[in-house]
């Protein structure tokens, strides 16, 4: 059965496939609930894009997030966030210069199940696949790919990627995990008191990111770093004592400004801090969250610490959920 032709296009770190998809990963595993052979809606404003060149396997998708490189923890993605996957036949087409065989929005219901937008649902032939997905961590639409290179990305965006290889669809019937990554970084400030300051919240932070003008590679899930920073500082999550923020990777050794307005020593009017955030190794590489102590004195910031931890989480306003 083949599902009719719908609508729409979303997008977006460094691939994990799963021992399902002949890789190495061992991956937390949620089953579908879609079995029904039911035909696509026609909503076309949620829809635009969503293509299925025929087959009669259903191919349902399930999706868990992995926190960071080093400790490979997965929770299922959050429901209500938006993906677009990508279906090539493997080992033959490529994706910067052929059309998907199948490419279908999908929104995650409770416990990582991904449904289709508008009851889409992937038809493929028995064959070997080539899987791409790409999600904003949200319900924001991933940005456009076109010859396997997304539309321009910006700053503050929680972009996330996945692809799997030569995956066997041999039966009427199946259910692919899918294990995504972060593809940007992500920065946390966490303040703590100097001798004789009593620290009692951040009232704003703002932080230089990246120069926007990135691009993802559908196939690899890499975002081409940038070199140099923007001119607009942008305004940072704030929760209690800790500011995030998540950003395109970053190459370079110049440090990034950073500003905060804080209410200490029970002073009503919040004291002004600009300092330099030095930036580790020579970038900020994709998938990392790299977690910052910084003590606060009279007139100084001081950085004595900088690590990389797991992704923080973000509440739906873009605030961290932090401790995590």
């Amino acid at each position: 059965m083949k599902s009719t032709i719908l609508p729409i296009i979303f997008t977006i770190v460094t691939a994990a496939c799963t021992l399902l998809c002949g890789c190495s990963k061992t991956s937390i595993i949620i089953e579908s609930v879609e079995s029904s052979n039911g035909s696509s809606g026609s909503n076309d404003s949620d829809n635009s894009g969503d293509t299925d060149t025929g087959g009669s396997n259903l191919v349902g998708f399930h999706a868990t997030l992995e926190s960071l490189n080093m400790t490979r923890s997965m929770s299922p993605i959050a429901a209500n966030t938006l993906v677009t996957i990508y279906a090539f036949h493997g080992g033959t087409d490529n994706a910067s210069s052929t059309a998907p065989m199948a490419r279908g929005n999908y929104v995650a219901q409770q416990a990582g199940m991904l449904s289709g937008v508008s009851n889409y649902k992937m038809y493929l032939s028995n064959g070997l696949f080539d899987f791409y997905a790409v999600s904003t961590n949200s319900s924001n639409r991933p940005p456009v790919f076109s010859n396997g290179v997304s539309s321009v990305l910006q700053n503050g965006v929680d972009y996330l990627w996945w692809g799997c290889a030569n995956y066997e669809i041999n039966s009427s019937q199946v259910t692919v995990p899918i294990v995504f990554n972060h593809s940007c970084a992500q920065i946390v400030i966490e303040l703590t008191a100097g001798t004789g300051i009593v620290l009692q919240q951040i009232v704003s932070a703002t932080i230089t990111p990246p120069q926007t003008g990135a691009t993802m590679d559908l196939t690899t899930g890499v975002i081409t770093p940038a070199t140099e920073y923007g001119t607009t500082p942008v305004s940072m999550g704030v929760n209690g004592l800790t500011a995030q923020y998540t950003m395109l990777p970053l190459q370079t050794s110049s440090p990034m400004t950073l500003t905060l307005s804080i209410n200490l020593n029970y002073d009503p009017t919040p004291h002004q801090y600009s300092v330099d955030v030095p930036v580790p190794d020579g970038g900020l590489q994709a998938g990392n969250s790299y977690l910052y102590q910084a003590v606060i004195d009279a007139n100084t910031v001081t950085f004595p610490s900088v690590g990389v931890t797991d992704w923080v989480t973000v509440d739906e306003t873009g605030n961290p959920l932090y401790p995590h």
